[in-house]
């Protein structure tokens, strides 16, 4: 007798699957980049261009854009975040005030102090504010102001690195003994690694739910 039963197909990751495979992927990531610091990976020479804080910060966004286009699951994952958790987490962005009490202390140039920090406190106070408004109208997430909120987040990550980057070495007018090369030592270099990646890829999931919610 012919087995007219449908052929099976393997299942789908579940969302849990999928939740611990980000999440056990973190921390190697996490630990990676730990590793590396404290080994001094990034604490380059400012003679020399500063290519392994770079790539720690490329490669972990060109993976994430890479499982975007290949994975069906992954994407439908991403989208179906809560994005009103996803907008509170820039809140934490405030903490970038810090660059500023660095600076204050002697230990970073103003030149990319004032910049990187200024900007991630006004992402931070402005991020509860666009997550109530997620929050009290769903409809908000497909707005432009939403999408400016997100492409003004990811635009001070830019000024941020390419300040960081010049300030390596002296600017005449602009930076004189004080340089960006404590960003290169634990425990400053997590960031750039690190938390600024992690973010720049929050940043991305809310636009690609702002776009969605479009259609």
């Amino acid at each position: 007798m012919v087995n007219t039963a449908p052929a099976s197909h393997p299942q789908r990751p579940t969302s849990n699957a999928i939740t611990l495979g980000v999440a056990a992927t973190a921390a190697v990531w996490a630990a990676t980049i730990l590793t590396l610091a404290r080994n001094g990976v990034f604490d380059v020479p400012a003679s020399e261009p500063a290519l392994p804080t770079l790539i720690a910060l490329a490669v972990p966004v060109a993976l994430f854009f890479a499982a975007m286009l290949i994975s069906p699951a992954l994407r439908a994952y991403a989208v179906s975040i809560d994005p009103v958790l996803l907008t509170e987490f820039q809140a934490w962005r405030i903490l970038g005030g810090l660059f500023l009490a660095v600076y204050a202390f002697g230990h970073l140039p103003g030149f990319f102090a004032w910049p990187a920090g200024l900007g991630d406190v006004a992402v931070g106070i402005a991020a509860p504010y666009m997550a109530w408004r997620l929050r009290t109208d769903p409809q908000f997430l497909a707005s432009a102001r939403f999408r400016m909120f997100n492409y003004l987040g990811l635009a001070d990550f830019v000024v941020a690195f390419s300040t960081g980057i010049a300030a390596r070495n002296a600017i005449p007018g602009f930076v004189d003994q004080v340089t960006t090369t404590p960003m290169g030592q634990l425990p400053l270099v997590l960031i750039p690694t690190f938390v600024v990646p992690a973010f720049i890829i929050l940043h991305l999931i809310s636009l690609m739910q702002s776009v969605d919610a479009r259609r």
